[in-house]
C-alpha cells in the first residue's frame, strides 16, 4: 500500500512540473521589407548540432512542420549527408547546391550555449489515511493505518539551451528572420525537436513568414 502511495505521489509531481513550459521564445528580429509577404515555398533546413541524432530530429521535426503550412522542405542530411559540415566543402559549393535543388530561402538552427545549475529539492511528506473499512473506530485504528510518506531531498542539474534560428533568402544571402529561444531540461531529442518546431512556425504564421496553400 505504501508502494502504491509513494508511486502515486511521484507521479502526480512529475505531471505538475511537466505542464510547466520548458521551451520560449527570448527574442527575434525581422527585414520589415519582406513582412507578411509569406513568398517563400521550399526551404533548405540545416541544423547546426553537435551530435548527429539530435540534428536528424531537428531536420525532422522543422520540414515536417513546414509541410504541413504547404512549403516543400529539403533536409541538409538528405542532401549532404551526416557528416556535413565537417567535410571540406565550401560555402560556394554549399549555395550551389541548396540552389539546385530549387530552394529559394534556408533555415538554419544552431545551438550556441548552454548552461548547467545545480539546485537542491527540498524533500517533502505526503499524507494519505487508509480508506475507511471500519479501522477508525479510536485512535488507536486510525493512527496504525494512516500513511506517511517522505520523499528525502535531492540534488538535481538544470540544463538551459540556448537556440537561434535564422531565415535568409538565397537570392541575395539576405536574413529576414531571426529568433532566439531557450530550451529548460527538455526530455529528448524528438520530443523537443516537435516542441520546438511548433513554437517557431507558430511565430513564422503569425509574422507573415509561412502561409498554408494547400
Amino acid at each position: 500500500m505504501k508502494n502504491l502511495l509513494f508511486g502515486l505521489a511521484v507521479l502526480t509531481a512529475l505531471i505538475f512540473t511537466s505542464c510547466g513550459p520548458s521551451m520560449k521564445i527570448t527574442g527575434n528580429w525581422m527585414n520589415n521589407d519582406v513582412m507578411g509577404k509569406g513568398k517563400f515555398q521550399k526551404v533548405f533546413i540545416y541544423g547546426i548540432l553537435p551530435n548527429e541524432g539530435s540534428r536528424q530530429s531537428l531536420e525532422d521535426a522543422l520540414a515536417k512542420a513546414a509541410e504541413m503550412e504547404g512549403i516543400h522542405a529539403v533536409k541538409s542530411y538528405e542532401v549532404f549527408g551526416p557528416n556535413f559540415p565537417k567535410q571540406s566543402t565550401t560555402d560556394e559549393e554549399i549555395i550551389a547546391k541548396i540552389k539546385e535543388v530549387g530552394c529559394d530561402a534556408v533555415f538554419t538552427t544552431a545551438l550556441v550555449d548552454v548552461q548547467s545549475e545545480t539546485r537542491y529539492v527540498p524533500g517533502s511528506t505526503m499524507y494519505a489515511p487508509y480508506p475507511a473499512y471500519g479501522y477508525y473506530g479510536s485512535f488507536g485504528g486510525y493512527y496504525s493505518h494512516s500513511a506517511y510518506i517522505y520523499e528525502p531531498g535531492y540534488y538535481t542539474e538544470d540544463q538551459t539551451y540556448f537556440l537561434e534560428s535564422n531565415l535568409y533568402d538565397t537570392e541575395n544571402g539576405e536574413i529576414v528572420w531571426s529568433v532566439q529561444s531557450e530550451a529548460y531540461n527538455p526530455t529528448n531529442a524528438s520530443n523537443a525537436s516537435r516542441q520546438y518546431a511548433a513554437l517557431l512556425f507558430d511565430k513564422l504564421k503569425r509574422e507573415g513568414l509561412a502561409h498554408h496553400t494547400k
